[in-house]
């Protein structure tokens, strides 16, 4: 089962303590589904830092939603914790801009998009828009299982 951790670099009054349990419980709906296991790291950040990620790791020289990265190699989190280590960077500003856009809560967005950053460490990809679509119904499977999806 994953291990989730999770850090806030940014001070959102919309971010409760229950996003946390809601994350956690998607982790493990995808590990259910999917080959996932180890440490995740969240990180619940700003476009600022978005933006340089996305420069250094993908060339983009632009903010993005959301970047996943399976370092591979175990690394210790917490005393005793050694299993493979894996991160999901969220930019809060731009989940908050593209809920306003698809009129959902904040949260919703930021779950889609956890589940989002879990598939790609999974091993699921979207190079085409096919791929992207099966993604997307994986994505929206997931929440719905757990009753996130608006109805």
């Amino acid at each position: 089962m994953p291990i989730l951790h999770i850090e806030c670099s940014i001070k959102d009054d919309a971010i409760s303590p229950e996003l946390g349990a809601t994350f956690d419980e998607l982790a493990q709906r995808v590990q259910q589904r999917h080959r996932l296991t180890g440490s995740i790291m969240l990180v619940l950040t700003d476009d600022a830092h978005m933006h340089a990620l996305n420069a250094q790791f993908r060339a983009k020289d632009r903010t993005t939603d959301v970047l996943s990265f399976d370092l591979g190699a175990p690394l210790p989190i917490d005393e005793g914790d050694e299993t493979a280590y894996k991160e999901i960077y969220i930019s809060v500003e731009q989940a908050r801009r593209q809920a306003e856009e698809m009129r959902v809560a904040l949260s919703e967005e930021l779950a889609r998009l956890f589940v989002h950053g879990l598939l790609h460490l999974s091993g699921w990809d979207h190079e085409t828009e096919e791929t992207l679509q099966r993604m997307e119904r994986e994505t929206d499977e997931i929440l719905d299982a757990l009753g996130l999806l608006p109805t």
